[in-house]
């Protein structure tokens, strides 16, 4: 009976580690890298934790006149481009750090802010910075 009792115990170990380590992989930074490509559409706004929420924020979020929404697009060389779906403009780069933040900046100015990776997927894409604003994204289809 102890016999099974710690093949078992074995066993479950060595699922568990299987699981922990292909989890890591997934989530590796080379692979965020490639998955942040593409286009996004910015889907909400938490500013509910956020120290100081600004107004501005709350503009990404409504639709132009024509009913577009507010759009980023991640390009490979380090470019953001910003705007909706009919007019896209560089104006933001941007910079991997550990697999686990990004680094923002303007090309106006060299000022960088930092931004959480919460979560990246195929679909998702959420960001929070500093004074936990969260920014959620959808992958545009």
């Amino acid at each position: 009976m102890k016999q099974i009792f710690i093949v078992l115990l074995i066993a479950a170990i060595g699922a568990g580690a299987y699981f922990y380590f292909t989890k890591k992989q997934k989530n590796s930074p080379s692979n965020s890298k490639e998955l942040i490509l593409g286009k996004w559409n910015v889907d909400s706004i938490d500013v509910s934790k956020a120290k100081h929420s600004s107004a501005l924020l709350g503009l990404l979020l409504a639709p132009d006149t024509a009913g577009h929404k507010y759009q980023l697009e991640f390009l490979k060389d380090g470019l953001i481009l910003e705007g909706n779906e009919q007019k896209l403009e560089d104006t933001t780069h941007y910079k991997f750090m550990d697999g686990k933040y990004l680094l923002l900046w303007d090309k106006s100015d060299t000022a960088k802010t930092k931004w959480n990776i919460e979560k990246i997927d195929s679909t998702v894409l959420i960001l929070k910075d500093q004074d936990s604003t969260s920014l959620y994204f959808q992958r545009v289809k």
